[in-house]
């Protein structure tokens, strides 16, 4: 008997990033971005279109940029927001009382939990769209959660962003995500598939004019040094599903 396609398990994940890092790049990454601002500006963000493992196997999965190289039957679809865990972000170095150019503490919560209340989210197969909707509807059901922080000693110079936190990794499910129907959505080989969110004028006012992503300020010996991290915020999306592959060789005991 020859060998025949069957189907496994896969999911394919795509990420967008915010941060200051992102504009140290020697090679620019298609749709990420230096700053709220300049995020701003774009007109809509897409996955699964631009980006593949080339820019590094923690933010995308994809052989190809923009086809797939097996059938896909999609069975379920998410978009995670995700912000640092530390709640103050520092500026810029200056001479001045505190030493630093601006600080924020509320941008990892506005960001987790305010912003994909106010953002769409429209999956694409070619250009036929199989789900409109609001992107709080997609829970990403992975990843950190229950994060909480106090902001600890203050009476320092800099403070201490992080000396009070409680969180973990424990309870994301995966079944916890929009599904399709019973069937799926089936995806053929070389097709195209694509998420595009687009964030309403009240996003896009806060974010023109908003600050950061600043840093995170880490304590090192000698005490006061610090060293000043680039804080990043991504969005992820990610879609779960069944490929069509050649049958591997039986497994014998």
């Amino acid at each position: 008997m020859g060998y025949m396609n069957v189907k496994e398990k896969w999911f394919y994940y795509d990420t967008v990033m915010v941060s200051p890092w992102v504009g140290t790049l020697s090679h620019p990454i298609p749709g990420w971005y230096s700053s709220f601002s300049n995020l701003a500006t774009s007109d809509a963000i897409t996955f699964f279109n631009s980006r593949n493992k080339a820019i590094g196997l923690a933010y995308n999965n994809q052989d190809a940029r923009d086809q797939l190289p097996f059938a896909l039957v999609a069975e379920t679809v998410s978009i995670g927001f995700f912000g640092p865990s530390a709640a103050s972000l520092y500026g810029t170095p200056c001479p001045c009382v505190r030493g630093v150019k601006g600080r924020v503490d509320f941008l990892s919560a506005w960001w987790e939990d305010e912003v994909p209340q106010h953002t769409s989210a429209v999956f694409k197969v070619n250009q036929d769209e199989r789900l409109k909707t609001n992107c709080a509807m997609l829970p990403a059901s992975y990843g950190p959660t229950g994060f909480a922080q106090g902001q600890g000693d203050t009476s320092t110079l800099h403070g201490n962003s992080a000396s009070v936190n409680a969180g973990g990794m424990g309870t994301p499910h995966l079944k916890y995500r929009w599904e399709f129907s019973a069937d799926g959505i089936g995806i053929p080989r070389r097709a195209t598939m694509s998420v595009e969110i687009r964030f309403t004028e009240w996003v896009k006012g806060w974010m023109a004019t908003l600050w950061g992503p600043g840093s995170i300020e880490f304590a090192t010996s000698p005490s006061p040094a610090y060293v000043a991290v680039p804080s990043v915020f991504m969005v992820q999306c990610m879609i779960t599903g069944r490929r069509e592959v050649q049958q591997r060789g039986e497994y014998h005991a």
